[in-house]
């Protein structure tokens, strides 16, 4: 089945034509590019940590016995990080850089839209910024939540820019964000760039792309947003999500609680209807 263009709000269409609407991609648009799921990766931790001998054998058959809880992710992340130490930038790097995996339909489609201000990723890997640099701008800036300065900078110039929220994989030892500490360090005592990332919640509207809507930074700016300014303030942001997977009771939640629009689309094909989406958005 195809996906049904009518089913884009008219206000994200005029939105996106006005510039104001940028793309949040999340792990979901990489799985296509072969790269790993939550589970995955934890997997792959675990496996390294095994090979290095940093865990014993009965710990590392805890981890994945406890790889099947979502819920448990982030406490697995948060031990296994600690546990491979030195080793962990390593693993980031030859599971997200070291593939360098092709860029998919989806990318193709993303880096035909022209009319964003920016892109965001929680996104380790290096797909968007190198389907960019081969399509649309071999110079294309790419930051982090460590380069609050230039990113205020882009933001005032209007300048495009892809911002990797999470970190980088080719910057591996400079930051990754992957536990629950990595998430209050981020939270707590980064302001500016806190400050900053608020700023583009409450003056673009994001499109979620692949995303999940549980990451804790995610919500945290969601929920702040909601309870600091009037509910008629400001712009809607929307996320395009499985129907399949989701209820009509969380649809209207997502809407009044905290001014999220689901764009809904079909699971079948590999979430095919991802790309279609992004495709008949640039058409808008």
């Amino acid at each position: 089945m195809a996906f049904d263009a009518k089913s884009i709000p008219d206000n994200l269409r005029a939105t996106y034509r006005g510039k104001k609407a940028a793309i949040l991609v999340g792990a979901g648009a990489s799985v296509g590019a072969g790269l790993p799921t939550w589970p995955q990766f934890l997997e792959a931790m675990v496996a390294v940590a095994e090979k290095q001998n940093v865990v014993a054998a009965d710990k590392a058959r805890e981890y994945r016995s406890l790889i099947s809880d979502p819920s448990k992710y982030l406490m697995i992340a948060s031990g296994l990080k600690e546990d491979l130490g030195s080793y962990f930038a390593k693993v980031v790097e030859d599971t997200f850089k070291a593939p360098k995996p092709k860029p998919t339909a989806l990318h193709e489609a993303l880096v035909k839209l022209d009319k964003l201000p920016f892109i965001i990723t929680t996104n380790y890997d290096t797909i968007i910024e190198r389907s960019y640099r081969a399509e649309v701008d071999d110079d294309v800036s790419v930051l982090t939540y460590q380069d609050e300065g230039e990113l205020q900078r882009r933001l005032f110039a209007q300048e495009f820019f892809i911002l990797k929220a999470h970190g980088d994989a080719q910057r591996a030892g400079n930051g990754i964000i992957l536990t629950e500490r990595d998430y209050r360090e981020t939270l707590y005592r980064k302001r500016a760039y806190q400050h900053l990332l608020t700023g583009t919640f409450t003056m673009f509207s994001m499109v979620f792309v692949g995303a999940s809507m549980n990451d804790p930074e995610t919500r945290l700016l969601l929920n702040y947003i909601a309870d600091a300014y009037p509910q008629d303030s400001g712009p809607s942001h929307y996320a395009v999500m499985a129907k399949e997977q989701l209820t009509a009771v969380e649809q209207d939640r997502w809407f009044k609680d905290l001014k999220v629009q689901i764009v809904p689309i079909s699971s079948a094909n590999q979430y095919s209807e991802l790309t279609e989406f992004l495709v008949s958005l640039g058409k808008s």
